[in-house]
C-alpha cells in the first residue's frame, strides 16, 4: 500500500483553517489593545491578504445565503445577551433616556433617508430600497463593544458608552418590523392599502410584545432556577457555557416559536438576568465567556468579508455605492443622531459621539440574508454590494476613531 503524504481534503482545511481563526480571534484583540484600530479591521487585512496570496478563492454571498443567515444570527445573538449583561440597571428611566431618543427618531429618519438614497441615487426597485432602509439602520452591539459600557456589575457614569449600548442591545431586534415591510412589499406590491393594516398589528405591535414579555420571563425564570441553589460552591461549580447557551437558546426559541422576535427576547432575558446583583461574580463570568464565543465568530465574518471585498473590489469604484456608503456613515447617522439629541441633558461633544457612532456590522449581513432568504428582491447584487461597502468603511472610520474618542470621554462624562 502506498503512503501519500502532504494530501488534503476539504474537512481537514476547513478544520486547520478553524484552528486558525480560532488563533487570531484569541491573540489579535490583546495586540491590538493599545493600538489606534480595532481587531475587526485587522480580520479585513487578513482576509484581502489571504486573498491575494491564494487566488484562487471564490465565494459567491447569493448562493450562500443561508450559511451567513445562520452564522451572523448566531454571533447577534451573542452579542446581544453580552449587552445585555452589560447594562447594570436596566429597568430605570436614567438607563434608556438617550437611547430611547435615538430610537423613536434618529432609527426612522436612517432608514427613510437609506431607502431614498437606495432609490434615487442607485436606482434600486423600490422595495430593494426599503429593504436596505431596513438593514441598515440597527447599530452593531459586536463592532461598538469598543465604546459600550463597562463590564457587568461595574459603574459607568459615561451617558455615551450606556446610550450606544442600549441602542445597539434593542434596535437589531426594531429592524425586523420594517424588514418584514420590505418583503410584504416584495412580495405583495407597493398597493400598501391590502396589508399595512396585517403589518401594523402583527410585525410592529403583537410580535415586539411577545419578545419583550417572553425575554423578561424566562431571564427572570432562568436566574430563579440557577440561584435557587443556596449553596455557593455549588454555583461556582455550574458550567458559565452551558448557562450562556441556555440564556441565549431559550428565550430566542421560545419566542421564535409562538412568532414574536427573538432578538428582543434575548436582549432582555440578558437584562433581567443581570438586574440582580447578589451573584454578580458569575454574572461576569458568562459575560466573559460570551465575548470569548462572540471574539472567534467576528473573526470568521469579518476575515470572509476581507475576502469578499478583495474579489469584488471593484464595487468600492462604483461611484453611486461609494456616494451611498460614505452618506450613510458620514452624514445620515451623525445628522438623524444629532438631531434626536438636540434637548437631551448633554455636552456637544456626548451628542457627537453618540450620533456619530452608529456603527453598521454584522447585524445588517443577518438581515440581509434573512430577507434574501424569505423572497426575491429585484438587484440583491447591487443591494449586497452597497450594504457590504457601508459596513466596510463603517467598519474602518468607526474602528479607526473610537480609542482616540474613548479616552476624550473620559474628561467630558465625568460629573457631566
Amino acid at each position: 500500500m502506498t503512503q501519500d503524504y502532504f494530501t488534503t481534503d476539504s474537512y481537514s482545511l476547513l478544520l486547520l483553517s478553524a484552528g486558525l481563526i480560532a488563533l487570531l480571534a484569541a491573540t489579535i484583540p490583546v495586540l491590538l489593545k493599545k493600538k489606534h484600530f480595532s481587531a475587526p479591521i485587522a480580520y479585513l487585512i487578513l482576509g484581502i491578504i489571504g486573498f491575494a496570496i491564494s487566488g484562487s478563492y471564490s465565494f459567491n454571498p447569493l448562493e450562500n445565503i443561508t450559511l451567513i443567515e445562520h452564522i451572523t444570527e448566531f454571533v447577534v445573538l451573542v452579542a446581544l445577551t453580552n449587552a445585555g449583561l452589560r447594562i447594570k440597571e436596566p429597568f430605570k428611566w436614567q438607563t434608556w433616556n438617550n437611547a430611547l431618543r435615538l430610537l423613536v427618531v434618529a432609527m426612522p429618519l436612517t432608514i427613510l433617508a437609506a431607502a431614498f438614497l437606495g432609490w434615487w441615487v442607485m436606482g434600486l426597485a423600490p422595495a430593494t430600497a426599503m429593504l436596505y432602509g431596513a438593514l441598515i439602520s440597527p447599530t452593531d452591539p459586536v463592532l461598538a463593544s469598543e465604546l459600550q459600557t463597562t463590564e457587568p456589575g461595574k459603574d459607568d457614569t459615561s451617558k455615551c458608552r450606556l446610550g450606544l449600548t442600549a441602542e445597539a442591545g434593542i434596535n437589531d431586534g426594531l429592524a425586523f418590523p420594517f424588514t418584514y415591510f420590505a418583503i410584504r412589499a416584495a412580495e405583495e406590491g407597493l398597493d400598501f392599502r391590502h396589508w399595512i393594516g396585517q403589518w401594523v398589528l402583527h410585525d410592529l405591535v403583537i410580535k415586539i410584545v411577545v419578545g419583550v414579555v417572553i425575554g423578561l420571563f424566562t431571564g427572570w425564570f432562568l436566574y430563579k432556577v440557577v440561584f435557587s441553589i443556596n449553596n455557593d460552591s455549588n454555583i461556582g461549580r455550574i458550567s458559565r457555557g452551558i448557562l450562556s447557551l441556555s440564556l441565549i437558546l431559550l428565550p430566542y426559541a421560545l419566542t421564535e416559536t409562538v412568532g414574536g422576535y427573538g432578538f428582543i427576547a434575548v436582549f432582555f432575558a440578558a437584562c433581567m438576568f443581570s438586574n440582580y446583583e447578589k451573584y454578580q461574580e458569575h454574572i461576569n463570568k458568562l459575560h466573559d465567556f460570551n465575548e470569548e464565543l462572540e471574539s472567534f465568530v467576528v473573526a470568521l465574518i469579518f476575515i470572509t468579508t476581507g475576502v469578499f471585498i478583495a474579489l469584488h473590489y471593484r464595487m468600492l469604484y462604483d461611484p453611486e455605492v461609494l456616494a451611498v456608503a460614505l452618506l450613510m456613515v458620514l452624514v445620515v447617522r451623525p445628522f438623524t443622531g444629532y438631531l434626536s439629541l438636540i434637548r437631551a441633558k448633554l455636552n456637544n461633544f456626548q451628542k457627537f459621539v453618540l450620533a456619530f457612532y452608529g456603527i453598521r456590522g454584522i447585524g445588517s449581513l443577518y438581515y440581509l440574508a434573512f430577507a434574501l432568504a424569505a423572497t426575491s428582491f429585484e438587484q440583491s447584487g447591487k443591494l449586497f454590494a452597497v450594504t457590504t461597502a457601508t459596513i466596510f468603511f463603517s467598519v474602518l472610520i468607526h474602528g479607526i476613531s473610537a480609542r482616540a474618542i474613548h479616552k476624550k470621554l473620559k474628561k467630558y462624562d465625568s460629573g457631566k
